[in-house]
């Protein structure tokens, strides 16, 4: 077995979020690279506005909490949300090129929630979302609390992309409302996603439909982490809109998150 290092970790056990390996993001829009607002809903018909308010983030007993509640958001570009909830992520502070993360966590239910750990590009070198690529290690629509997916996006600039998603079914009787271990493991031309220690998905094979990008392109260069606790969306389709309010507020819960790489990766 290769000998893996430890390169990153946080086990939020400092009194509040650590500002040098985290950044807040707010709002309900999406942005372009120089913070001008792009599209509502963060791209994705969300319905929560992001803040830095304790109510929707804070550290108890060594774990990250982030909540999604029911309340009337400031207000941004002459619109308020009906909800609010935290984003967070380690661009311009932390990113890598293959390894393995882990994340132990659990997970709120209810329809409408949506948490998520994810991955995006560091440069977008390859172009604006998906060409450079999007890897998603936990997704988990709040209807189905039994399921955990995985997807990478990639293939060119939406609309014109792509996406390979992997659904895990957990046992009878358990739910992602319990603490589980979710792990990707990338390495160059392959990823791999594992739940407590079993493998459940892998790709190993993608095409860009734009010119000069080849395999195993956009998935060879530094990705940084994000951590969210999204309302509505277009992840479950299936949902339709439909926020189950009686389940808010719902609490995302992350005991730690930990990035090791193989001994011999160049850093």
């Amino acid at each position: 077995m290769t000998e893996e290092r430890l390169i990153w970790e946080d086990h939020f056990d400092t009194a509040s979020l650590d500002s040098t390996k985290w950044n807040y993001r707010y709002g309900n829009w999406s942005a372009d690279e120089k913070g001008r607002p792009v599209a509502a809903g963060w791209g994705n018909n969300e319905l929560q506005y992001y803040t830095d308010s304790p109510k929707n983030l804070w550290l108890q007993e060594s774990c990250l909490h982030i909540a999604a509640r029911q309340e009337l958001s400031p207000p941004q570009l002459q619109k308020r949300c009906a909800y609010t909830s935290a984003r967070i992520d380690t661009r311009g502070r932390f990113s890598f090129c293959y390894g393995r993360v882990e994340i132990r966590a659990r997970c709120p239910a209810g329809t409408g929630l949506w948490p998520a750990v994810w991955m995006m590009p560091e440069d977008s070198a390859y172009g604006p979302w998906a060409a450079s690529g999007e890897i998603d290690i936990l997704e988990v629509k709040g209807r189905l609390p039994d399921r955990v997916f995985s997807t990478i996006h990639y293939g060119g600039v939406s609309p014109d992309k792509t996406h390979q998603e992997y659904c895990f079914r957990l046992p009878e009787g358990d739910t992602v409302c319990r603490f589980h271990i979710y792990e990707l493991i990338w390495r160059e031309g392959v990823l791999s996603w594992k739940m407590d220690g079993q493998e459940y998905a892998s790709a190993s094979c993608w095409e860009s439909f734009t010119d000069g990008i080849s395999y195993p392109q956009p998935f060879d260069r530094p990705f940084y982490l994000l951590i969210n606790l999204a309302i509505g969306g277009w992840f479950d389709t299936e949902a339709s809109g439909y926020v189950e309010e009686q389940a808010l507020p719902g609490e995302f819960v992350l005991d730690y998150i930990r990035v090791y790489q193989e001994a011999d990766t160049p850093r």
